[in-house]
């Protein structure tokens, strides 16, 4: 028996097994919580004939539409941590996006073209609506929190509630329930929820006389490979994207 050699196919047998030893360790996971949520129209209105009542009606069919949500699809489901969040759209400008809570960019991921689009953290929604021939401009980043009395529960959590009001126009008001044992949700356009003390379960507002948002619909603990939270390595890195 040649023991020299026996000695080196030992010691390279034993480097193999320290080295994929210290890839499992570089494994980390992730305690964190998935939310699903459901579009939420309040009190939906009833089969009538009338056109407020068919107006409605499409809104909805709209929303629904536009959201990309089925029975078996919800239009958002979110994953987040004390330290990260991934949240995944469906629907009209949706897609994945994932951030650390300690850094100050996001990434927008396509799936398809394996790429990473890096935003600012923080980026305050902007809509417009016409009134005539004047357009009014509404930035979430000029609305002020105000916490309300009032609790509910949704999905097995206590929510207390909070409004968002922009002085400018006081008729838009944007109402969130939020579980205070629950990390902080926010990305991108809806960075002003990082400001509630908790994490969102309702968001709504009030368009035409109806109620519109999404509420969670079922919440559970998970537990997930860091990687899932970032970029994965064979993305290419776009440059940021100003908004």
């Amino acid at each position: 028996m040649n023991y020299k050699k026996t000695s080196l196919l030992l010691f390279g047998m034993l480097l193999a097994f320290f080295a994929n030893g210290q890839q499992l360790k570089k494994v980390k996971n992730i305690a964190a919580w998935k939310i699903s949520y459901a579009l939420d129209f309040g009190t939906q209105p009833g089969k009538g004939t009338s056109s407020k009542d068919q107006g409605q009606a499409a809104m909805i069919e709209l929303a629904k539409s536009l959201s990309g949500s089925t029975d078996d699809n919800p239009p958002l489901v979110c994953y987040l941590s004390p330290e990260y969040i991934r949240v995944e759209q469906n629907g009209l400008g949706g897609g994945i996006t994932v951030a650390d809570k300690r850094d100050t960019v996001s990434y927008l991921l396509d799936t398809a073209a394996k790429t990473a689009t890096k935003y600012p953290a923080a980026m305050p929604n902007i809509q417009t609506s016409m009134a005539g021939d004047s357009m009014t401009v509404i930035s979430s980043a000029d609305f002020v929190m105000e916490l309300k009395p009032g609790t509910m529960i949704i999905a097995g959590h206590s929510c207390k509630k909070a409004i968002f009001v922009n002085p400018a126009s006081p008729e838009n008001v944007i109402t969130v329930w939020y579980a205070t044992e629950l990390p902080r949700l926010y990305w991108q356009k809806y960075s002003y929820l990082k400001s509630i003390p908790g994490c969102a379960l309702a968001i709504g507002t009030s368009s035409r006389g109806m109620d519109i948002g999404i509420k969670a619909n079922l919440i559970k603990k998970v537990n997930l490979p860091e990687s899932f939270f970032v970029p994965p390595a064979d993305y290419k890195i776009n440059e940021e994207v100003s908004y």
